[in-house]
């Protein structure tokens, strides 16, 4: 069954109170992210954790190639739809399906330890390009992340570094705020992301649940609301 589609796209009906797509919200981010990258036209561009495929599309109407991989297929099958010439994979971002140097350009979600594979499969002199969600001082996401740790389901954080052979040639960030009609639908949200999945095939969801509703507690408005403040910084590189 179709429910609402966003952007054209079709979301099943799962009697859920918000479509589980994270993504719609991110359009700032994806052309922040192309605007960095330059021009796309021509250029082989790989996404890795591209879910239903919203970026790839961006990038696909500014005249890139494009190919994507996620971890899961339901988001891959919604992929599809939108983007048919496109070529989708099931793929761990560690391990990725493609051979070295196969595409200009590359893009992930992500910490370091995707970029040895990024770096990879980028051709010498293409690019790559990596965010992720920064957490301030006191914001719901670091109570999120020090409840994770206390369920051993994340290590102390490391300094991030880059690969070997990557050169950082533009970095910026930007500020951002997700607004759910409760907490109910903020957390079918935080299901699209792949660590929160990760979290709860560890542990089971109700733990992780149950961290992620304690930690935005003191941000749910009187109406039911749920605003979340976030920041997302990002970084390309260029291949040596």
């Amino acid at each position: 069954m179709i429910s609402t589609p966003i952007d054209d796209y079709p979301l099943r009906d799962r009697g859920q109170d918000w479509p589980p797509l994270p993504e719609g919200a991110q359009r700032p981010l994806h052309q922040a992210v192309l605007a960095a990258l330059g021009p796309v036209d021509g250029q082989r561009l790989l996404h890795v954790g591209c879910g239903v495929g919203l970026f790839l599309r961006a990038a696909e109407r500014r005249g890139a190639l494009v190919a994507g991989t996620d971890t899961a297929v339901e988001r891959l099958e919604i992929a599809r739809w939108a983007l048919p010439d496109a070529d989708r994979r099931v793929g761990d971002p560690e391990a990725l399906p493609f051979d070295n140097g196969t595409f200009d350009m590359v893009t992930a979600t992500g910490g370091a330890a995707v970029l040895t594979e990024l770096a990879r499969v980028v051709r010498p002199g293409g690019l790559v390009a990596v965010g992720s969600w920064v957490r301030p001082s006191g914001c719901w996401a670091e109570t999120f992340v020090d409840h994770l740790r206390r369920l051993a389901l994340l290590a102390p954080e490391d300094d991030a570094s880059w690969a070997p052979g990557l050169n950082v040639c533009v970095a910026g960030e930007l500020p951002m705020a997700s607004v759910f009609p409760s907490p109910a639908a903020a957390w079918t949200t935080m299901l699209g992301c792949e660590d929160i999945l990760r979290a709860v095939r560890l542990v089971g969801e109700s733990p992780v649940r149950e961290a992620f509703a304690e930690s935005v507690a003191p941000s749910v408005a009187a109406d039911g609301t749920l605003r979340l403040p976030r920041t997302f910084r990002y970084a390309v590189a260029r291949a040596c």
